[in-house]
C-alpha cells in the first residue's frame, strides 16, 4: 500500500466513525450503505469541493495545502493525535523528502507546541509555541540556518534535560522525559557510530550529568536502538509562566531513515493543562501567535 492510500484508508476509517447527528446534519430518509458521514457531507462541513475530497481519498490529490487539511479535521472531529497523524500522512503522500516532511508537520499545527528533533537531539525546528513550551528562557534564540553557525546557536534538548537548571525546573516528574532522552541517544550510538558530534555530546553529558551517566547505562541493559524510544505517555511540566500542565507526546518519524522526527505535545481537551497551553500561547508576539488557541 502506497502513501496516498494509506490517507484515503485512515480519511475513510475516521469517516465511518462520525454520524450525522455529531455533526448537526440531519440523519436523512435513505438508508446509509456504510456508517457515518458520506464523502459529500464531509466535504460540505469542511467548505471545500466533493470532487476534491473524493480525489484526496482515492489519492489522487498528491499536495494537500494545511487549510484543506484543517478542515477536513475540524469536519471529521478528529482530536490532536489524529490531527497529526492526518498531516503526517499527508506530507508523505505529497512525496517530500522526510527532512522536509517533518519539518512541514511541526509548522502545520501552531496550536501545538512542535518541536523537530535529528538523532542527536540538535533542535533542527521548533514552532513558536513549541520554543515557548520548551525554552521560554531562550526566547529569541532559534534554530539557525547557517550551516557555519550550527555549534554555536543550534539548542540541543539533551544538554538542555541534563545541564541546564532551568530545563530541568521545567519538569514536574523528569524521570520519564530524562530516560526517554537518554535511550535514545543510546539507539542513536548504535544507528551512527561514526559521527563525531554525537560521540562528543555523549562525553560530555557523561562528564557533567552523574543522572545522564546513569540513565545511559540502564538503556544500554535494555536492547538500546530496537525501536523507537520515546514515550508517548503524558509528561508533566511546571512552567515558569503557564504553570503546571500534563501533555500527550506524540513521535513522528519519517520512514525515510533522515534520522529528524516531530515531537508533537497535546493536552486534553476541555482540561486546565489545555487552558495553561491558552495562556502560553496569549504571550507569545502577535506577528507568530497565527492558529493558536483565542486568547480569553
Amino acid at each position: 500500500m502506497n502513501d496516498a492510500a494509506r490517507l484515503g484508508d485512515f480519511l475513510r476509517s475516521q469517516r465511518c466513525l462520525v454520524t450525522p447527528e455529531e455533526v448537526g446534519l440531519p440523519p436523512g430518509t435513505s438508508q446509509r450503505r456504510v456508517p457515518g458521514l458520506r464523502r459529500e457531507e464531509v466535504a460540505l462541513l469542511g467548505g471545500i469541493s466533493h470532487d476534491y475530497y473524493a480525489r484526496i481519498e482515492q489519492g489522487r490529490a498528491r499536495r494537500v495545502s494545511p487549510a484543506v487539511l484543517d478542515a477536513i479535521a475540524r469536519a471529521l472531529l478528529l482530536d490532536n493525535t489524529q490531527r497529526a497523524h492526518l498531516y503526517w500522512l499527508a506530507n508523505q503522500a505529497a512525496g517530500r523528502d522526510g527532512a522536509d516532511a517533518v519539518r512541514r508537520v511541526a509548522a502545520s499545527m501552531p496550536s501545538l507546541p512542535a518541536v523537530v528533533l535529528n538523532h542527536r537531539h540538535d533542535v533542527v525546528d521548533w514552532n513558536p509555541l513549541g520554543s515557548a513550551l520548551l525554552a521560554w528562557h531562550l526566547r529569541g534564540t532559534a534554530p539557525q540556518p547557517d550551516p557555519a553557525a550550527y555549534l554555536v546557536v543550534r539548542p540541543n534538548l539533551a544538554r538542555m534535560v541534563f545541564l541546564d537548571p532551568r530545563t530541568r525546573a521545567l519538569f514536574g516528574r523528569r524521570d520519564r522525559p530524562a530516560a526517554g532522552v537518554a535511550a535514545s541517544l543510546r539507539g542513536a550510538v548504535e544507528r551512527y557510530p561514526t559521527d563525531r558530534l554525537l560521540t562528543e555530546l555523549i562525553s560530555e553529558l557523561t562528564e557533567n550529568s552523574n543522572e545522564f551517566t546513569a540513565l545511559w547505562w540502564r538503556a544500554s541493559a535494555k536492547a538500546a536502538g530496537d525501536g523507537p524510544q520515546d514515550s508517548c505517555g503524558p509528561v508533566t511540566f511546571d512552567h515558569p509562566v503557564a504553570g503546571r500542565m500534563e501533555l500527550s507526546v506524540v513521535t513522528l518519524e519519517h520512514r525515510s531513515g533522515s534520522g529528524e522526527r516531530a515531537v508533537v505535545f497535546s493536552a486534553e481537551a476541555g482540561s486546565p493543562s489545555e487552558q495553561a497551553l491558552a495562556r502560553l500561547a496569549c504571550l507569545l508576539p502577535d506577528a507568530t501567535r497565527c492558529g493558536t488557541p483565542e486568547c480569553g
